[in-house]
C-alpha cells in the first residue's frame, strides 16, 4: 500500500560551509527571520489539524530550513499598485464595519462577505511578529455591494502540486486600503458544507469548507503587514504552488486526484485583512472574503512502482522483515533532475516519510570509523554499505549522506553531505530531513557487493557517543523522474 503521509516538504540549500556557527540563537537569529520570508513566499506548509479553539502556529529549527530552498514563484506579484506607505488612503476596516451585519451559512445577499476574529495582543499576530494564528471567527456581511472580486486558476502539477494564481480587483468606487500581507488563500473541495477540523498553513488552507458553524468561518492569520491603497478598478495578483505532502494531509481526501479527472471544479477563497485606522492592529479585525470555482487544467503522472508497495514507518520502529527507508516528494525543487544549473557541491536538504520497504534488509552499513585527521580537529569518517539481500541493488554512490545526532544542541552545521547536531526528525517520528546532492553516481552491487566511502568534517563535542546514520538513495527503472525520490536509511550499530 501507499504511504502518502507526507507532512511537508522543506528545504536547506548549501554549497559547501556550515549552515550555522556555534549553538543557540536559532529561534531568534534563524527563525523568526525564516517565517517571515516563508510567509512572502506564498508557498503551503501545514499546520496541523484545527478544531473549534485556537492554534498559535510555531517555529522551530525545521522552519528555519525550509526558507533556503527558493521557489519558481516567490511573494505574489503585485499590479497596479505604487503607493507608498505615505500614499496609503481608502476606507479602512473602521469604516467597513460600521456596515456590519451578522452572516449564516446559505445565505445570499448583495454585500461582501467577510469574517470577524477577535484578538487580545498576545495572539493577534498584526501588534508584533507573534507567529500565526488560527481561529473559529464570527461571519458577517458588510456593506450593500460588493467591494473585491476574485478570479483564479488551478493547475494539477503531474508531480501531484497545485498551482494556484489569483487576481482581486477593487470594484467599489472608492479607495480600499489592504493588507496585501495578510491574504490567505482557501483551496476548498465542498465549500458550503460544515467541517469540525481544518487543515491551516501559512497562507494557505485547503478543506472542504471554511464553516465551522452555521455562523463561524475558519481564519488562518500570519504575523507580518504591508498596507496599500487599492484604487476602484486596480488589482493585486499573486498564487501558491501548494505542494503534495502538504495536500496528502488535509482533510480532504483525493482532492489532487478528483481536480486532475475533472470531477471536481475546486472553489478558491481569498481571506483579505482590512486594516483599521492607523493602520495597526485592533481587538476585532475584519477580513474581506471573495470567493471563486475553478475549473481545473493538468493531469498527473503514474506513480512509480518503486513506491506502489511502502508502508508506513515511525522512527523508533524496528522490523526484521523490511528496510527502512524515507519517500521525499521534491518536485521541480529536486537539484538531481530540475532545470537549473547547479554545482557539484550542492545539496538540498527536503523532509521526507519514514517507510518501510517489505521483503527485508537490502544494504546494511557494515563498517564506519570516525577519525581525527589533523591538528586542526578534522575528522574524516569511513564506511562501508553492504547488500545483505540475494539479488541486485542499485543505489547512488554520490548520494550518501550522513547524519551525526548531537541531542538536543540547539543548533545544527551541515556541509557536503553531512549534517551534525539534531535528529533530523518531525516530533511525531513520522518524517525526516535527508541530504541530496544535484550530481548522482548510479551503482548496482550484486549480492555481498560493498560501497566505500568517506565524510569530512570538523570535530564537534560529544562526536563519539553520537548516534550515526547513513541515508543513500535508490536508483529506480524512473530515475530520471526526479518528483520523487527512494532513500535507504542505514543507522551505525557498532
Amino acid at each position: 500500500m501507499s504511504n502518502e503521509l507526507m507532512e511537508s516538504l522543506a528545504r536547506q540549500v548549501e554549497t559547501g560551509g556550515a549552515l550555522y556557527d556555534g549553538r543557540g540563537g536559532v529561534d531568534d537569529a534563524v527563525v523568526a527571520p525564516a517565517r517571515r520570508r516563508v510567509r512572502r513566499a506564498r508557498t503551503m506548509r501545514a499546520a496541523g489539524t484545527l478544531g473549534v479553539t485556537a492554534l498559535v502556529l510555531a517555529g522551530g529549527v525545521a522552519a528555519a530550513l525550509e526558507w533556503q530552498g527558493g521557489r519558481d514563484r516567490v511573494a505574489p506579484a503585485i499590479t497596479s499598485v505604487p503607493h507608498t506607505p505615505d500614499a496609503i488612503h481608502g476606507i479602512t476596516a473602521d469604516d467597513l464595519r460600521a456596515t456590519e451585519a451578522a452572516r449564516t451559512r446559505g445565505e445570499t445577499l448583495p454585500g461582501q462577505a467577510a469574517a470577524v476574529c477577535t484578538y487580545d495582543e498576545v495572539t493577534n499576530p498584526f501588534s508584533g511578529d507573534v507567529g500565526g494564528v488560527a481561529y473559529n471567527c464570527p461571519a458577517v456581511w458588510i456593506g450593500d455591494a460588493p467591494l473585491l472580486d476574485l478570479s483564479a486558476a488551478a493547475t494539477v502539477e503531474p508531480d501531484g502540486a497545485v498551482d494556484v494564481t489569483w487576481t482581486l480587483v477593487n470594484v467599489s468606487d472608492e479607495a480600499l486600503v489592504v493588507d496585501r500581507d495578510a491574504i490567505t488563500l482557501g483551496l476548498l473541495a465542498e465549500p458550503d458544507a460544515i467541517v469540525e477540523s481544518t487543515t491551516g498553513g501559512d497562507d494557505t488552507t485547503v478543506a472542504l469548507s471554511l464553516w465551522t458553524s452555521d455562523a463561524e468561518r475558519f481564519v488562518s492569520a500570519q504575523s507580518g503587514t504591508e498596507p496599500v491603497s487599492l484604487e476602484p478598478g486596480e488589482t493585486l495578483d499573486g498564487g501558491s504552488l501548494l505542494l503534495p505532502q502538504t495536500l496528502g494531509e488535509t482533510t480532504v481526501d483525493g482532492m489532487v486526484e478528483a481536480m486532475a479527472d475533472g470531477t471536481l471544479d475546486p472553489t478558491v477563497t481569498l481571506q483579505v485583512r482590512i486594516p483599521p485606522a492607523g493602520l495597526g492592529w485592533a481587538a476585532d479585525e475584519l477580513f474581506l472574503e471573495a470567493s471563486t470555482t475553478v475549473a481545473s487544467t493538468g493531469t498527473l503522472d503514474p506513480v512509480s512502482p518503486a513506491f506502489v508497495d511502502l508502508e508506513p514507518r515511525t522512527r523508533d520502529e524496528v522490523r526484521a522483515d523490511a528496510q527502512a527507508a524515507f519517500s521525499c516528494w521534491l518536485g521541480r525543487e529536486n537539484p538531481r533532475t530540475g532545470e537549473e544549473r547547479l554545482d557539484d557541491a550542492y545539496w538540498t536538504n527536503a523532509r521526507c516519510d519514514a517507510a518501510w520497504i517489505p521483503g527485508g534488509p537490502q544494504v546494511t552499513l557494515t563498517d564506519l570509523a570516525l577519525t581525527e585527521r589533523d591538528e586542526y580537529n578534522d575528522v574524516v569518517a569511513t564506511w562501508t554499505v553492504t547488500n545483505v539481500s540475494d539479488r541486485d541493488v542499485s543505489i547512488d554512490a554520490r548520494s550518501a549522506g550522513l547524519n551525526i545526532d548531537l541531542g538536543d544542541v540547539g543548533g545544527v552545521t551541515m556541509s557536503g553531505g553531512t549534517t551534525i547536531g539534531w535528529t533530523g526528525w518531525s516530533q511525531d517520528g513520522r518524517a525526516r530531513y535527508v541530504d541530496l546532492p544535484a550530481v548522482s553516481e548510479p551503482v548496482t552491487l550484486g549480492p555481498g557487493g560493498e560501497l566505500h566511502g568517506e565524510h569530512h568534517f570538523m570535530q564537534e563535542p560529544g562526536l563519539k557517543s553520537a548516534e550515526v546514520t547513513l541515508t543513500v538513495r535508490v536508483v529506480r527503472d524512473d530515475d530520471e523522474n526526479g518528483d520523487r525520490e527512494l532513500f535507504l536509511e542505514l543507522p551505525w550499530a557498532g
